[in-house]
């Protein structure tokens, strides 16, 4: 079998993934003012089935914390139905469902939430007017909405909580000593930068498993739907960690160091990625693609959790390296599989000449703006 290692099993957390293929969250930009989830999520997801872990997009906790006025919500009782629906989908392809939640801290505007506020965790000289540094009760109440949005997620039937602590969002703003300049308890020292995701972790950890108990205690012996939604099996819990950053920002020495306390708090995993930059020491001679995949691999060599790696794999021989060679645990397919959605199915089934390679379009990818121009996509509708 010419990818073996690519369609082995593993055990991450409380579930037994198919194969170690991740679809990593990428915003996809089609829900509205309401955050709920649309048909064109149904089908975008239902199409991606193949991976052994599909993550959906970054999910916001806080109404304020949206990163796009078209991003999916989790933080009203109404957004429940609509993510029950999108689990079902994935699950039915086979994949464990997973979604991340998100708040986007001081890196939103008026426009994007709705006319939210726009909190941080410090009010850095050069910020606009309407920045506002956190206080003690405002952390202690979107951690509170990190935990009420994880139990609404478990009853929408997600396996799987990711919590996003990269890409210069809140989490990797509080884990940043460029953003965060505070004083107190939440920061300073690393121990107390990564405060903010290890109690968030705590909180997700302690709403959903009540919520999981509940669930359980409430349906009859015979039932088997406990089974069929994940419930019976737990929750699975990991973080999105931007590992490192640029001069001046987090340092890959404390991204380590953020990593293992996370480990230590009790996340079943960590997918790694950056804290909105690169750090030039790491590229070196790199390209980016393998700076991203070697802070995956530093982070593995430090901590006994599964480490999902990311950086822009387009090739099934490429994903299987990185697996065979014990570089990553799990390899998060992210552009490729919006090229292709049938990326996994047919790399598993060793069908690699039939995948549509994503073009790396410049100076973005068009699923940014419009989706109808993705060259791989339209070479696979000429196909069909």
């Amino acid at each position: 079998m010419k990818y073996r290692s690519l369609a082995s099993s593993l055990q991450l957390g409380r579930h037994t993934l198919a194969n170690r293929i991740v679809m990593p969250p990428m915003v996809i930009w089609k829900a509205g003012r309401d955050a709920t989830v649309t048909e064109h999520h149904l089908d975008h997801y239902r199409s991606s089935a193949g991976a052994g872990l599909i993550i959906v997009e970054a999910t916001a906790v806080s109404p304020e914390g949206r990163l796009a006025a078209t991003q999916l919500g989790a933080f009203s009782d109404e957004h429940v139905d609509g993510l029950n629906r999108l689990a079902a989908v994935i699950r039915e392809g086979g994949a464990v469902p997973g979604i991340q939640l998100h708040h986007a801290g001081a890196r939103t505007d008026h426009e994007r939430n709705w006319g939210g506020r726009i909190l941080a965790p410090s009010r850095l000289p050069e910020a606009a007017p309407e920045v506002e540094e956190l206080t003690e009760a405002e952390i202690r109440r979107i951690i509170g909405d990190f935990a009420r949005a994880s139990v609404r997620v478990v009853r929408a039937g997600f396996e799987l909580i990711e919590l996003h602590g990269a890409h210069g969002y809140l989490g990797s703003q509080f884990l940043s000593p460029r953003t965060n300049l505070r004083g107190d308890r939440w920061g300073g020292s690393i121990e107390n930068r990564t405060r903010f995701l290890v109690e968030a972790l705590s909180a997700v950890r302690d709403a959903a498993s009540e919520e999981i108990a509940r669930r359980l205690a409430d349906r009859p012996p015979s039932s088997s739907g406990s089974k069929r939604n994940g419930i019976a099996g737990g929750l699975t819990v990991t973080v999105r960690l931007g590992a490192a950053e640029s001069a001046g920002g987090l340092t890959i020495e404390d991204g380590i160091r953020a990593a293992k306390i996370l480990e230590e708090a009790g996340a079943d995993g960590l997918h790694v990625s950056h804290g909105g930059s690169i750090p030039a020491e790491i590229v070196g001679s790199k390209s980016r693609w393998s700076a991203l995949i070697e802070m995956g691999r530093l982070v593995k060599r430090a901590v006994s959790i599964p480490v999902i790696g990311v950086g822009e794999v387009r090739r099934p021989e490429d994903a299987e390296m990185l697996i065979e060679s014990k570089i990553v645990d799990l390899v998060a397919v992210g552009r490729a599989q919006l090229a292709d959605p049938g990326w996994a199915v047919k790399s598993l089934a060793e069908h690699e000449e039939r995948i549509s390679l994503c073009a790396d379009c410049k100076p973005r990818c068009w699923h940014f703006s419009d989706a109808s121009r993705c060259p791989a996509r339209q070479r696979l509708q000429r196909i069909a």
